[in-house]
């Protein structure tokens, strides 16, 4: 009976022993992969999160802005071979102003805009600091695409008196008003009449009337076309191609020129690929630069949306490469925040507060204060900035 008894003591002592041995193991490798996977975490949270940030328009932006009219879409309003020259040379004239932008959207079809609401909104951005109103002007299509003939010359006069009355409410409060169009398409091929219409409205506009624009804005987010994903450097070049042409035709006008860009376009967090253009090889934002080089006062508005201005991947941080890159040339930078409500919430001060919303920025002008090229705030848009409390 002896043996049997001796021979279980001695299981148990191995059993005793191998588990030792497994939980001086376990103690030992345990500690040794925590550095891994704190690394991971810490690369996750570093890294540039790409948005794609979309126009508030979108959900009443007028079909003639969108949908490709074949009745125009072979058609050129600007002469591209008069044109070339422009592009070839060197700077051209523009307005200069190195006051400091306090700037934001209006979406309202100008045609839909009533004396009263016209009245409350340039009030309401009169006494919140506003500086400029970017009045989206797409609606113009409208009359563009419409048959020759009395209407479309009665819808005309109407446009332009509800333009100039609105330049003029704005102008008696001390506020710029600079024309804003744009869509995904617009540089895209067969689509070329819509900005060009829009901007020969634009200049010829202020041939005609004492109440003048100051400036003429792109925001055109081939970014959000469903082929970009598969041909981002054709997609970019043509949008590079269109500001050119642009920058070319405001030759002489005394237009102020900007385009508004996503953060990602200057390559950081490897959204965007290089491309060449005019036998320059660099981002999106290298060449826009290059093109907006020519003609002063330009400004690229950096759709920079957080509601966080420092720390990794906050305000700061992502506008940064813009902004150094813009200091050696003499093109300047606006910094857009967002205030509407959008997804995912840390793009937007939508359910903050104004005092938040102000210290925020107040960091973010602080911090590029000393940039020779960093010039002021954009805020979309008018009517989210005023339900800030």
């Amino acid at each position: 009976m002896s043996k049997p008894k001796v021979k279980n003591n001695y299981r148990k002592i191995l059993f005793f022993v191998a588990l030792f041995c497994s939980i001086i193991i376990f103690t030992i490798l345990i500690p040794l992969k925590k550095p891994q996977i704190k690394a991971s975490l810490i690369n996750v949270s570093k890294k540039r999160i790409t948005m794609y940030p979309r126009q508030y328009s979108d959900i009443h932006q007028t079909p003639s802005a969108m949908d490709t009219n074949s009745r125009f879409k072979n058609i050129s309003i600007i002469d591209n071979q008069s044109l070339l020259g422009n592009i070839i040379s060197s700077v051209v004239g523009g307005e200069s102003n190195n006051q400091m932008e306090s700037g934001t959207w209006l979406w309202t079809p100008l045609i839909s805009i009533t004396p009263s609401y016209r009245d409350y909104v340039i009030n309401g951005a009169k006494q919140n600091g506003i500086t400029a109103i970017y009045l989206s002007l797409d609606s113009y299509l409208d009359v563009f695409t419409m048959p020759t003939g009395s209407a479309r010359d009665e819808a005309k006069e109407k446009f332009d008196q509800a333009l100039e009355d609105f330049i003029a409410e704005a102008h008696s409060q001390g506020i710029a008003v600079d024309a804003e169009g744009g869509w995904q398409n617009w540089a895209e091929p067969g689509n070329e009449y819509k900005p060009e219409a829009l901007l020969e409205y634009v200049i010829k506009f202020n041939q005609t009337h004492s109440e003048k624009l100051r400036g003429f804005q792109y925001d055109v987010e081939s970014y959000l076309l469903p082929q970009y994903q598969n041909d981002k450097q054709i997609i970019f070049y043509n949008f590079v191609y269109l500001v050119d042409k642009t920058v070319a035709k405001l030759s002489g006008t005394g237009l102020q020129f900007s385009v508004v860009i996503p953060d990602f376009f200057d390559g950081e967090s490897n959204e965007t690929p290089q491309f060449s253009y005019r036998g320059e090889t660099g981002y999106v934002v290298d060449h826009l630069l290059r093109v907006l080089g020519r003609r002063d006062g330009s400004r690229l508005i950096v759709m920079s949306y957080r509601n966080i201005s420092r720390g990794d991947d906050g305000t700061i941080d992502i506008s940064r490469s813009e902004i150094e890159k813009a200091n050696s040339t003499n093109t300047k930078v606006i910094i857009a925040q967002e205030t509407g409500d959008v997804l995912p919430q840390y793009v937007t001060f939508f359910n903050t507060s104004r005092k938040y919303y102000d210290r925020q920025v107040s960091q973010i002008k602080n911090t590029f204060a000393a940039d020779k090229s960093f010039a002021g705030i954009a805020t979309h848009y008018i009517n989210s900035f005023l339900e800030l409390k």
